[in-house]
């Protein structure tokens, strides 16, 4: 006759192989098989013309600029069929987040201290219309401040290329194959610039219900988030110096790391709108849409966290723990 602890065994062993079959089973059905965020700065873009004597700040901008095109590499070899892009210094609204709706964009960026001609970079991208206008009518459902935009043509008919520029083209450029895969970019409203912290809630229930629907997609997505973080490190800087800005940027590498959401939430927001970094709302975003997605399945890499300049830039990936619906 078996011992009442010995019965008690059983159920929890029971219970406990219930759990891990449901997150297998969740992992091999995720379509969002990584998420990323990528700097848009243009010393990261090409550090060649990066106009400084410091030999620090050229060693951390060249780590920056091989970091993001390891990434695109990552992301190249994850092979995904979508690309889901939140930048901030897009087309924007004041108050809503905005999808762009042509149905291909075009768009260049320059990089510190050489602007183009000669030094021109360039992408032409095609967009996921038909997804973003359906992810507008969804987010709306839950009462999310949404709406999309087209440039000099009806939505998804404009002959037109959507404009873009340096957040979008910066990151999207380091992806080798972007040509045959689709984007989705989302823009953050124009209100981030005085209202980022109290945004919070706000973002990261967007980030939820964003990731229910890219995870409910047929496709293979990847997730990138262009930001940068504080633009106070210097005197000399356009936005003067700060002493927010170290801890703001090292806090968002804590969070990277690990993750914790008050890292993100109280920590670095308690020195955002000092450090004036306009990555910020992407990032709270992101968690919103990682957490939705199980934070235990995300395993993070932090690339690089520097601010050769007077912006900081990070560059960090978040891949699903298991990818075995990629091997079925």
């Amino acid at each position: 006759m078996r011992s009442k602890s010995q019965q008690n065994i059983k159920p929890k062993v029971e219970m406990l192989f219930t759990a891990v079959i449901l997150i297998v089973l969740k992992l091999i059905h995720s379509r969002i098989i990584g998420t990323f965020v990528m700097p848009h700065g243009g010393i990261a873009l090409d550090p060649t013309h990066f106009n400084t004597t410091n030999a620090t700040a050229k060693n951390e901008a060249e780590i920056l600029h091989k970091s993001c095109q390891e990434v695109g590499q990552v992301i190249d070899s994850l092979d995904p069929d979508l690309v889901f892009l939140s930048t901030p210094h897009g087309l924007s609204d004041l108050n809503n987040f905005v999808f762009y709706l042509n149905p291909a964009g075009y768009g260049q960026a320059d990089t510190d201290n050489c602007q183009c001609p000669p030094c021109c970079y360039s992408i032409k991208i095609k967009i996921d219309n038909s997804t973003s206008i359906d992810l507008i009518q969804t987010m709306k459902t839950y009462n999310t401040n949404v709406s999309g935009l087209s440039a000099f043509g009806p939505p998804g008919q404009s002959a037109e290329l959507f404009p873009l520029r340096w957040g979008e083209v910066i990151p999207l450029h380091f992806l080798p194959n972007i040509n045959r895969v689709k984007v989705v970019i989302l823009s953050q409203p124009s209100r981030r610039y005085a209202q980022d912290v109290s945004m919070i809630p706000e973002l990261l229930e967007l980030g939820s219900n964003l990731y229910k629907y890219l995870e409910d997609l047929p496709q293979k997505v990847v997730t990138i988030i262009s930001a940068d973080l504080a633009h106070t490190h210097l005197k000399s800087g356009p936005y003067g110096y700060s002493d927010a800005a170290e801890p703001f940027d090292q806090a968002i590498g804590q969070w990277i790391m690990t993750l914790d959401q008050s890292v993100l939430t109280v920590k670095a927001a308690k020195y955002v709108d000092k450090a004036l970094s306009c990555g910020y709302t992407g990032l709270v975003m992101l968690h919103g849409m990682m957490h939705a997605g199980e934070l235990s399945s995300w395993k993070p890499n932090l690339y690089a966290n520097y601010h050769p300049s007077y912006y900081g830039m990070i560059v960090a990936s978040f891949l699903r723990t298991s990818h075995i619906h990629d091997s079925l």
